[in-house]
């Protein structure tokens, strides 16, 4: 809809978006059609990138600043407006709406003008495009084609050339999934070689051509793909659930989350990368399962309770154990030193996995609004002999806000305790592993054996310890945000991504979130309750120690 506007030049398209923006505003949330609320979606994603784009070419400071801000309301006001149209009544969705009001953009002319609009010039939003007129001239969607968009360059992108799933895979990963970590890498693989083999004329079917039938045929099977418990992937997945098929209906099956996230959402990604590229303009049909389709048995990891995150902080860890090597045990002795003691509170504080805490560097600690924040981006080039690091939120930057709680505990003093001693990484006693060796693409990991291997005496229930890990601390923190009343792009911001708050975002409000906190959003973390136990704080340790 808007791709006009990523073609231009940073200063004239933030002018654009800029009034386009101011012009939306006149737009209340339940006066939004279902056109709105998707020209605003698509709008939303493109203002995102162009402020990125801007804020690497141009200076601008406090004006890019006030159009960030404008941003986020917009994205606000249409998550209101989406809830809005889903509640109304279906004979009033399409109702028409009114003509829009004159609008007097005066109190923008210092933005207008910093970005290079002519001085004095009238502004009033009679001089724009009316929210209900087709923007920048764009193709209304009922006379869109499924072929290559015009004017593009045949020779350069082969407009013969039939883009089926496998071509756009290996497009995809010569260009922007070039630096796709292994796992993501095998999902894809997987999911295509997958579709592949359940319909064979997917192989030499544009994407654009493959008829509805099929695509509902995927849909349909992924959700029979048999759970393997760790066990590596069959070479002909279809097969191998055909069998399971024939011996009987009743075993345990892949999670709506992995159906998602590994092979519908590789597939439809394949097809975002094909718009990307303007091999052609096409969208798949929707396919994420909704959780009530699906009717199985999960054994899928789940949040701890607020009572069991008081219990593990109450075990001897935190409270004195017999020595360094019986941890669990009851005794005297503090360790507040090492990533036992500190990785739990830390993902509960935060919602960080296990190799996000493991690869915590010096540099990662830094002042945001005034708030110590934790910067989950490694440098440019980071990796030893074994292989690289790097986050799973790929390329975006994340900031945590530290919890006030955890500073109350020593969290920065045991940082500048492990930095005076010259510490590269903030626990350079906890080994690392290497994931994705045998395809040549090693990973740097850490696991979570301390804590998983002893649930039992960390004070986890017997009848949860099946569901119960280390990732379910980042469970917690999620759903401690929903209790606090978090908005839920600050959580996205915060987590990267949880599937309660991806349920009520689109892929364009995510796109929009890599952007960076603002001053309200690093304060919200002390809204987060995490009812600790009686924990030894660092500073009581090292005057123990004294």
């Amino acid at each position: 809809m808007f791709e006009e506007l990523l073609g231009m030049e940073p200063e004239d398209a933030l002018k654009h978006l800029t009034r386009r923006l101011v012009d939306e505003q006149l737009l209340l949330p339940e006066a939004m059609t279902g056109a709105d609320l998707a020209r605003r979606r698509a709008l939303g994603n493109v203002g995102a990138k162009i402020i990125r784009e801007a804020r690497r070419s141009l200076g601008l400071g406090e004006h890019l600043d006030a159009l960030y801000r404008e941003l986020v309301f917009f994205n606000h006001a249409t998550v209101q407006g989406e809830a809005d149209y889903e509640s109304r009544p279906a004979e009033e969705r399409d109702a028409p709406k009114p003509k829009p009001r004159q609008f007097d953009l005066s109190g923008f002319d210092a933005v207008l003008e910093a970005l290079g609009a002519p001085a004095g010039q009238p502004r009033v939003a009679s001089q724009l495009s009316s929210p209900s007129e087709n923007p920048l001239g764009a193709t209304p969607p009922a006379a869109k084609s499924a072929q290559p968009v015009a004017g593009m360059n045949a020779s350069a992108h082969g407009a013969s050339k039939v883009h089926t799933l496998r071509s756009l895979m290996q497009d995809y990963f010569g260009r922007t999934g070039k630096l796709t970590g292994s796992d993501n890498r095998a999902n894809i693989e997987r999911a295509v070689k997958m579709f592949e083999d359940l319909c064979p004329q997917v192989k030499t079917l544009a994407v654009m051509d493959i008829p509805l039938a099929l695509w509902d045929q995927l849909y349909e099977f992924v959700q029979e793909i048999p759970h393997m418990r760790g066990q590596a992937s069959p070479d002909n997945l279809v097969a191998f659930t055909r069998r399971k098929q024939a011996e009987g209906n009743d075993y345990p099956r892949l999670s709506v989350t992995t159906l998602n996230s590994n092979y519908l959402g590789a597939i439809t990604r394949l097809v975002r990368h094909g718009n990307t590229r303007r091999f052609f303009t096409w969208q798949a049909p929707p396919l994420v399962i909704s959780k009530s389709k699906r009717a199985t048995r999960g054994k899928s990891r789940v949040p701890f309770s607020s009572e069991e995150i008081t219990a593990i902080t109450s075990c001897p860890v935190y409270t004195g154990s017999a020595s360094r090597h019986r941890r669990y045990s009851p005794g005297s002795a503090i360790f507040a030193d090492d990533h036992i003691y500190w990785a739990p509170l830390i993902s509960m504080h935060s919602g960080m996995r296990v190799t996000e805490v493991g690869m915590l560097r010096p540099h990662q600690l830094q002042m945001w609004f005034g708030r110590p924040t934790l910067v989950l981006e490694l440098e440019e080039g980071s990796s030893n002999d074994a292989g690289e690091e790097g986050y799973k939120t790929g390329n975006a930057v994340r900031r945590v806000a530290i919890h006030s709680q955890l500073i109350g505990i020593g969290l920065l003093d045991f940082w500048n305790r492990q930095v005076s001693l010259g510490h590269e990484r903030l626990f350079p006693s906890w080994p690392e592993h290497i994931k994705g060796g045998r395809d040549g693409r090693p990973e740097v990991h850490f696991e979570a054996d301390f804590f998983n291997a002893h649930r039992l005496q960390w004070g986890v229930p017997a009848h949860r310890k099946s569901k119960l890990t280390f990732h379910s601390f980042r469970g917690f923190f999620i759903q401690a945000c929903h209790d606090a009343r978090i908005n839920p792009y600050t959580i996205l911001k915060w987590v990267g991504h949880d599937d309660d708050t991806e349920a009520r975002t689109s892929d364009v409000h995510r796109g929009y979130l890599n952007e960076d906190l603002t001053a309200d959003e690093v304060g919200e973390i002390d809204k987060v309750k995490v009812p600790l136990g009686p924990v030894i704080s660092f500073a009581d340790w090292l005057k123990s120690r004294s």
